[in-house]
């Protein structure tokens, strides 16, 4: 591989949420078909509390970003997912919606109840599954679906034109933002930050050097 072929592939690596042109059976899908997988599966993944439901949803949009090659961009897009992930699974470990079964641990924390049962452990987990189904799904739709074939569906469809804009420009969003984390990773690189050594996750200066740029950007 050529470093120039070994840049790209780290550009594509780190483009975690955009549209990544390709010629896969997911990028021929007609767009609606693909909007209506990402609804359908949402739904189900909401409509269980079963983990093993829930793994398998999840192990179905593997297949498909496998069968796409997107393994490593899904990868990174499920990676943004991971603060969210750790952060409604410990509330649901320590103060579950369901409890049941044997009783691990119970406490008084404050004002607040904690109880740790068998039941709430398999049903944090089932929401935590539950975030990377529904986050997986959507993040294949984006990175295979172009902003061109999306409106042109709307259109051909008929929606209502501010219910076609909305769903449109939500798409394109998602792709600004991409563009913006590439620009901001090119602006860090300059400055001799290294993104694609070791994980972004060991090195709490490259996510503040990530996070900072990028949350003003998503508030602009």
């Amino acid at each position: 591989m050529t470093d120039g072929e070994g840049q790209r592939d780290r550009r594509h690596a780190y483009r975690a949420v955009g549209y990544i042109p390709a010629d896969t059976f997911l990028h021929r899908m007609d767009p609606r078909t693909k909007l209506l997988t990402v609804l359908a599966i949402s739904i189900a993944a909401f409509a269980t509390i079963s983990p093993l439901r829930t793994a398998i949803l999840f192990a179905f949009v593997v297949c498909l970003a496998v069968a796409a090659g997107l393994v490593r961009p899904f990868s990174r897009g499920l990676l943004l997912l991971l603060p969210l992930l750790v952060f409604i699974v410990v509330i649901d470990i320590f103060f579950p919606e369901i409890s049941s079964g044997h009783v691990y641990l119970s406490a008084q924390v404050g004002p607040f109840s904690s109880v740790i049962t068998s039941g709430g452990l398999l049903y944090a987990a089932a929401k935590g599954i539950r975030i990377l189904v529904i986050g997986g799904i959507s993040f294949l739709f984006v990175m295979t679906t172009s902003y061109t074939d999306f409106v042109a569906s709307l259109r051909i469809s008929r929606l209502p034109p501010v219910i076609a804009f909305s769903l449109g420009y939500a798409l394109k969003s998602m792709t600004a933002l991409a563009d913006d984390l590439r620009n901001i990773m090119d602006a860090q690189r300059s400055r001799a930050l290294e993104f694609d050594r070791g994980t972004l996750i060991k090195n709490r200066r490259k996510l503040m050097a990530l996070g900072v740029p990028m949350t003003v950007s998503i508030l602009n």
